[in-house]
């Protein structure tokens, strides 16, 4: 007999369970190689599933066979050599052409003879057939597991498995932290980087402790699938297949894909440090290059001591454009910038009867509501037809399997979309008369807020209200979002200048005075338009 190898392996997979480990497979070895006088063998240990060719350790062995360095293998059982049919065929062949000689397990001995080669192959085949039939039970369970709305493997950061029930929960340590990520991320004003570093450092958020970790920082790849996983809004990505998922959602799908939006222009920009309350949001009106910012420092000589000023400046990286444009100093920004929130601001006794109205309005966008959730469970209804048809012509072999995956996946995307929009419509109880309630008493307290706030919470708030900022000549040009820029826009004409109104009169003047009625019906009409401005534009609309 030549030299004498034992093969240990074991899987960290399901198939393995019940196998001995490595340590007592090679003791229990080494005890049945002294019993049969085999000698002492040499060890090659391997940590890997045989149900697919590749095994490093496996594949050394077969090199060390077929250049003749071994002809015997001692194994716990032939499985653990080989559980695929490659594998398999490779030892069968080595020992074909007699470069492996023996084979020997604490059960049986494999020598190069028919019914030794027969058994062989048999017990690899049912090796594979047990390898199939796990891998089938696995998928099947799966497979339900998905169609009643559960995700298989470990719940997304945020979440934990409900081992009880089988279900996933909501993380009470975690789930409220990383919604309030979602929203710094919605507001457009941070990097995933700097909202890592904020719930890291200020509100110490940490990974889950597992058997391998205790539980450190949160890590940048773990932001980044928070802000691109559909199970967050309510949907399972598994094996390139979109499923509808049955766990409690952290955001809408109109949030999350507001964030993908966001995401993807951040990836054609430079990260734009925010040092100062207004870098990274001016634009430059000569050559159009970025506005940025620094310190400067002034002695005074009255009292011997520096002080600070911030300027703001283009920063002229235009190549080919010689821009004239000149600085600014922070402090005259900031008039400018005040100038501009006066604009948008609403009065008190406007904010009190705007309200007034917008009470009697409810029953009005109720009914709206009924409708479209009945136009919506009509069209939800249709995907899930379409989606029943898809499946027909899959099974006909009118459409391939990648172009199934593709049409099914577009309708699953908007079956979530729709049912989330239907969801939010029927516990919305009037959601619309309250968002513009809120926006007027933004606007209404927006520059008190700005006066008395951190450089953080005047970019917050800036962030709600504006857009597209240009700096030309020492002015800044800001445009107002919508529905403030129909606020700014009413404010601007003589009847938005003139307005009056008496509190708790929230109808149509009745005595015969035209003009009354005219500013009425003009101040409604505005109203009206600020509703209209809410639904198409700010459903992301945070408010005060």
């Amino acid at each position: 007999m030549g030299q004498l190898a034992i093969y240990a392996r074991k899987s960290t997979e399901s198939e393995d369970r019940q196998v001995l480990s490595i340590d007592s497979q090679i003791q229990e070895l080494k005890e049945f190689a002294v019993h049969q006088g085999l000698g002492i063998p040499f060890v090659l240990t391997e940590s890997k599933s045989a149900k697919s060719p590749g095994r490093p350790v496996f594949n050394s062995l077969m090199a060390k066979i077929n250049k003749g360095e071994l002809d015997t293998v001692l194994c716990w059982k032939l499985d653990r050599l080989a559980r695929n049919p490659v594998d398999g065929g490779a030892l069968i062949w080595a020992m074909e052409e007699k470069k492996l000689q023996t084979i020997y397990t604490p059960q049986n001995t494999f020598r190069n003879s028919g019914n030794d080669k027969f058994w062989m192959q048999m017990e690899f085949g049912m090796a594979k057939k047990y390898v199939d039939d796990l891998s089938d039970n696995t998928r099947r369970g799966l497979r339900t597991k998905l169609k009643q709305g559960w995700r298989p493997g470990q719940a997304p950061f945020g979440y934990l498995n409900d081992k009880e029930k089988k279900t996933i929960v909501r993380d009470p340590e975690r789930f409220e932290i990383v919604r309030a990520m979602w929203d710094m991320m919605l507001s457009g004003l941070y990097t995933p980087h700097a909202i890592r570093k904020k719930a890291a450092e200020e509100w110490g958020l940490r990974q889950r402790p597992t058997r391998t970790s205790k539980g450190g920082p949160i890590s940048p790849t773990t932001v980044y699938m928070i802000f691109t996983n559909p199970f967050y809004y309510g949907g399972i990505l598994f094996d390139g297949e979109l499923h509808k998922g049955a766990h409690e959602p952290m955001v809408t799908k109109d949030e999350f894909d507001r964030v993908q939006s966001i995401l993807s222009s951040r990836s054609r920009q430079r990260p734009k440090r925010l040092a100062f309350t207004y870098s990274g949001i001016m634009t430059c009106g000569e050559c159009g290059a970025a506005v940025t910012a620094e310190n400067k420092y002034k002695l005074l000589r009255t009292t011997g001591t520096r002080k600070k000023y911030v300027y703001y400046h283009c920063t002229k990286h235009k190549p080919g454009i010689k821009c004239s444009q000149r600085v600014i100093e922070e402090r005259e920004l900031e008039q400018q910038v005040v100038a501009f929130l006066k604009s948008v601001t609403i009065s008190k006794p406007f904010l009190t009867w705007a309200l007034g109205l917008l009470q009697t309005f409810e029953d009005d966008e109720r009914e709206r509501d009924r409708k479209i959730a009945a136009s919506l469970e009509k069209r939800i209804a249709g995907c899930q037809q379409e989606v029943s048809e898809l499946l027909n012509m899959k099974l006909k072999s009118l459409i391939s399997d990648g172009e199934y995956l593709r049409k099914k996946n577009e309708l699953m995307n908007e079956s979530v979309g729709l049912k989330q929009q239907l969801g939010n419509l029927l516990s919305s109880n009037g959601s619309g008369i309250r968002k513009c309630r809120q926006v007027f008493e933004f606007s209404e307290s927006a520059l008190r807020r700005f006066q008395s706030g951190s450089p953080e919470t005047k970019r917050e708030l800036l962030g709600q209200i504006c857009s597209n900022w240009i700096l030309r000549d020492k002015t800044v040009l800001i445009s107002a979002q919508k529905p403030f820029g129909v606020i700014q826009s009413f404010l601007e004409t003589p009847s938005g200048k003139s307005v009056r109104f008496e509190p708790g009169d929230f109808g149509l003047p009745q005595q015969e005075n035209q003009t009354q009625k005219t500013s009425f019906y003009t101040n409604l009409r505005f109203l009206n338009d600020v509703r209209t401005a809410v639904r198409e534009s700010l459903k992301g609309f945070k408010g005060c």
